[in-house]
């Protein structure tokens, strides 16, 4: 596709960024703008949105609106009043929760808290965002949900975090298998290291990986329905050297 075809992809089109002050979020905000997108991007800091629209500056063609709105809270109605002035949408990425905290712990030494607080911040919350997220898609619209891929091997030292990426994968299929096909579509993306803004500036930063904005990208061509994997509902993007894949890179 032609850089020309890119900037153009997604002109006329509104997708909300759910996470968009995050790292990963505000990558794919970015690429999504110059697919020239309309943007809702959301986060629950007024302070970290302006940071956001800085940020991007002046990254169309696409035109970016932040709303300070919590997505993952309980009161779906809530969030969609909140949202509904924006139409039905034509996309919606969801790139929230929690990835774990640096300090981790072995099964056997985490506690009741620790266990509830990530059952909360990495699985209730998606939980929330879907259901308060899919009614307000189009028929034809696209839902495009990331989760990482300690969903599918272990890491030692990382249940919590492998134990909900697996739940919401689930989470996330299932809600595709319910629509069957009656409404938006409904993507589930594993992905791998991801290169951001954050993790550069702290020396984590690594060429093989994929960029937060190569996951907007791809994202925009899954609302889009462009390209090979426009009907693959379950993706992987480990690594580059993976590519896009359907199978994990196992």
């Amino acid at each position: 596709m032609s850089d020309i075809q890119e900037d153009r992809l997604l002109s006329g089109r509104t997708v909300l960024v759910a996470g968009a002050t995050g790292g990963i979020g505000e990558g794919m905000t970015l690429a999504l703008l110059r697919q020239g997108a309309t943007v809702v991007a959301t986060g629950r800091s007024e302070e970290r949105l302006a940071g956001l629209a800085d940020h991007v500056g002046e990254a169309g063609p696409g035109t970016l609106i932040t709303r300070a709105v919590d997505v993952g809270g309980p009161d779906s109605e809530k969030v969609r009043a909140q949202l509904s002035p924006h139409g039905a949408l034509d996309g919606a990425v969801i790139s929230i929760g929690d990835w774990g905290s640096p300090e981790r712990a072995g099964i056997l030494d985490t506690s009741d808290r620790a266990w509830e607080e990530m059952i909360a911040s990495n699985l209730t919350s998606h939980f929330h965002a879907l259901r308060a997220l899919t009614p307000l898609l189009s028929p034809d619209g696209a839902l495009v949900h990331l989760s990482g891929f300690s969903a599918d091997i272990p890491y030692p030292f990382a249940a919590l975090v492998g134990a909900t990426n697996a739940a919401k994968k689930s989470l996330v299929r299932s809600l595709e298998a319910e629509l069957g096909g009656r409404g938006p579509r409904v993507y589930e993306l594993v992905i791998g290291p991801v290169r951001t803004r954050p993790r550069a500036a702290i020396g984590a930063d690594d060429p093989g990986w994929f960029s937060a904005e190569d996951l907007g990208r791809h994202a925009g061509r899954l609302v889009a329905r462009s390209g090979p994997y426009a009907d693959a509902p379950l993706q992987y993007l480990v690594t580059r050297a993976h590519g896009v894949r359907t199978t994990p890179p196992l």
